[in-house]
């Protein structure tokens, strides 16, 4: 059920939801600049739900745009190759396509030869105790 605001408090939650500001929200509102600041913060948290809907809605109204200046960027021959990467991305991530994931080399540059025997030994170590668990059940 969605609650009845006061045009003051439906004031506080449109500028708050812009600017983030909860003392100046409530003066633009028309709360008394001498108790403005406790105003704000009891407002803040008063209405919090209508504030995150608020500002959802400001954000999805701003996601067209963003979308746009990520084409230009991706388009514009005077943009370096990584930053229209990373609007590529950017773009990919926002859309549902999974991008690339850097793998990451975590052997320590060892030898295949030295792998080898460091998982043999990590198998005999397993084996090794699934016999004693064994032995003592």
């Amino acid at each position: 059920m969605q609650r009845i605001l006061t045009d003051k408090q439906k004031l506080f939650v449109q500028y708050f939801s812009e600017k983030g500001n909860a003392t100046e929200a409530a003066i633009k509102a028309g709360y008394s600049p001498a108790t403005a600041q406790q105003q704000g913060y009891e407002l803040k948290n008063k209405l919090a739900p209508e504030i995150e809907g608020a500002t959802r809605k400001l954000l999805n109204s701003a996601v067209p745009m963003a979308i746009e200046k990520l084409q230009e960027l991706i388009v514009d021959p005077a943009v370096n190759g990584s930053t229209k990467l990373g609007a590529i991305n950017s773009v990919l991530d926002r859309t549902g396509y999974q991008t690339t994931t850097k793998i990451e080399d975590v052997t320590g540059k060892k030898s295949d030869e030295e792998l080898a025997t460091e998982l043999k030994n990590l198998l005999s170590n397993i084996h090794l105790q699934n016999v004693r668990e064994e032995d003592v059940n």
